[in-house]
């Protein structure tokens, strides 16, 4: 799992960036993810390693815009 994320807001701690509303990829191991505080509903960025979970996602997304991660 990737390093926990915590809300500014409200201190919550360990939000799971699985759990985003939206990544934008830096590169194909780093993406800066928003997700909502499900404890006080803030939006929180933090740019976190991409899950091995999210990694076939992410490259299926990427093959899908055509971009440069999914023409290796």
């Amino acid at each position: 799992m990737s390093q926990g994320v915590s809300c500014p807001a409200c201190g919550s701690e360990k939000l799971d960036v699985r759990r985003y509303d939206a990544m934008m990829v830096v590169r194909a191991d780093l993406a800066l993810f928003t997700l909502r505080c499900p404890r006080c509903g803030a939006v929180v960025s933090s740019m976190q390693r991409i899950p091995a979970e999210l990694l076939d996602e992410v490259r299926f997304a990427a093959i899908e815009v055509g971009a440069g991660m999914g023409r290796e």
